[in-house]
């Protein structure tokens, strides 16, 4: 149902462009949302050029029917339930049905395609696979087949200048320590391969030269109106820092950052939410990234990177963030504009077992998060103002 909502919501930005997202997408994410098991996102990237994401991944492992091992790090046997190891078989039955779904889909959609290229290997009984087609709207400039070389960099594979592709690959774990695959019938629990699939439908927009940012304020209201209907307690939060203040002056103090111009000051602020239980915290993520979509539907220009973030697993994830950059397209490239002052906005969420957060954030030069930001009142170059308890 998560990914009716944002498919819905991108089918309604997609329209007033007469674009739709293809059909054999949408009825795959469909599929994937009532298994329960595929973390998919729908990435909405504006500016004169503006592309449309789905991305799907999931992990595959030795699902036989063979008994499994439970042992802890030192080797041990642990003892686990029936009712455990159910759970477990089941959520690899899922992967493996999703991983089916996908290549069924990818199969039609080769079949349906512009053009598209297919490599297979299946060595040591480890699938390893690359499917890259071009949709409608592809032109190939030398008239042929395009064969994009694996060997340098399988990224060329994506067809880049079609307006609609996809792309799957699927390989092992890159930290993988064996290509066999009676390796993973003795570490069951680490993955065979991983698969990745990437959905891209592109828009092309006028061409001039503007600034395309978001109305940080009605935003920051927008939201703001959806925690305070919920009653959710909430403080502000500010940091700043001098100019020519790096990184390692406070490594073990930042959670994250992104520092474009060191040479000038900055200075974050914004609201920190503090949702109490993990339901609420659910329901009140829909609730956001439906106002997030909203949003950008009323505002088709703004430039920006929307993350409904499905299958959300707690870590710190940006749901919708936007710069003032100054964009100049001239035949589908960018040209970037020094400004004056250089802002940004984000909108983060973070988990911690029963316990969440909402970040509404406004930046002008660089970002800075620190650690412990969720007690933070100020931050100023390290140091710290905490909020009363």
């Amino acid at each position: 149902m998560r990914h009716c909502l944002i498919l819905s919501i991108l089918c309604l930005a997609l329209q007033a462009n007469a674009q739709s997202i293809n059909e054999r997408v949408v009825r795959l994410a469909e599929q994937l949302d009532s298994i329960g098991i595929a973390s998919i996102e729908a990435n909405y990237s504006h500016g004169l050029r503006t592309e449309y994401f789905v991305t799907i991944s999931c992990d595959l492992y030795d699902d036989s029917t063979a008994p499994i091992q439970y042992k802890d790090t030192q080797g041990n046997i642990l003892n686990v339930t029936p009712e455990q190891d159910r759970k477990i078989r089941d959520l690899w039955r899922r992967n493996r049905e999703s991983y089916d779904l996908i290549r069924s889909t990818c199969n039609q959609l080769a079949e349906e395609g512009t053009e598209s290229f297919i490599w297979q290997s299946h060595r040591g009984g480890i699938d390893s696979l690359l499917y890259s087609i071009a949709l409608r709207d592809y032109k190939n400039p030398q008239n042929d087949t395009f064969t994009p070389n694996l060997t340098a960099n399988p990224e060329l594979s994506k067809y880049s200048s079609a307006k609609e592709g996809l792309i799957l690959k699927v390989n092992p774990p890159s930290f993988a320590p064996s290509k066999d695959a009676e390796h993973y019938k003795k570490d069951r629990f680490f993955p065979k391969s991983v698969a990745n699939v990437t959905y891209r439908l592109t828009i092309e927009e006028q061409d001039e030269d503007t600034v395309y940012y978001v109305d940080y304020k009605e935003l920051a209201e927008a939201i703001d109106k959806v925690m305070k209907t919920n009653d959710i307690k909430s403080h502000p939060i500010l940091i700043t820092h001098d100019r020519g203040a790096k990184v390692e002056h406070f490594v073990h103090g930042i959670s994250c950052y992104d520092i474009t111009h060191p040479e000038l000051d900055g200075e974050t602020r914004g609201t920190v939410y503090e949702i109490e239980t993990a339901d609420k915290a659910k329901a009140l993520r829909e609730l956001i990234s439906a106002e997030i979509g909203n949003y950008v539907i009323r505002h088709p220009k703004t430039n920006y990177l929307y993350r409904p973030l499905q299958g959300y697993n707690g870590d710190m994830r940006g749901m919708f963030s936007s710069n003032n950059w100054l964009i100049r397209t001239e035949f589908h490239t960018r040209h970037w504009y020094k400004l004056d002052k250089y802002l940004s906005c984000r909108i983060l969420l973070h988990q911690v077992n029963q316990k969440a957060y909402v970040l509404v954030l406004e930046s002008v030069n660089d970002f800075w998060l620190p650690k412990d930001w969720h007690k933070l009142k100020s931050w100023k170059n390290g140091e710290k103002e905490y909020i009363a308890e």
